[in-house]
């Protein structure tokens, strides 16, 4: 598959669209319920006084999201690729915070699954982006 076929026909492309849309939701759900938006991110709000620091969270969420959407509306697969694979420190980076800090670590799991899915999903990108390549030379 060269780099102009790479769209709506690839697997690839609605995985990553899968979290491009994930990450849209978390940050706008960042911004209208904070405290929801922390509690399903695995660490408590003990202060609604602090919910400014989750609109941090919120504005990194669809940054993310949005800067995905972009490269996939412009195609970029190796773009992505090279998003996808460096972006796997964050969710094992939230990971660590939530086992580190809150008393209930279950949430944990789903930056588990985040980091793991960036992973398979940078790697198929990979595959594609070098079959690309050799197929073109």
């Amino acid at each position: 598959m060269s780099k102009s076929d790479w769209g709506l026909k690839s697997v690839t492309f609605w995985l990553v669209g899968v979290i491009t849309l994930l990450m849209l939701f978390l940050g706008v759900k960042g911004f209208i319920q904070p405290v929801a938006a922390i509690r399903g991110f695995g660490i408590p709000l003990h202060d609604t006084a602090d919910k400014n620091l989750v609109y941090i969270k919120a504005d990194r969420d669809l940054f993310i999201g949005i800067f995905l959407l972009v490269l996939m509306i412009l195609r970029m697969r190796k773009a992505l690729l090279v998003g996808m694979l460096t972006s796997i420190l964050i969710p094992l980076i939230d990971a660590t915070l939530v086992l580190t800090n809150a008393v209930d670590k279950t949430p944990s799991w789903i930056h588990i699954v985040s980091a793991v899915y960036g992973l398979v999903i940078g790697w198929m990108l990979y595959r594609e982006e070098r079959q690309a390549t050799t197929t073109t030379k």
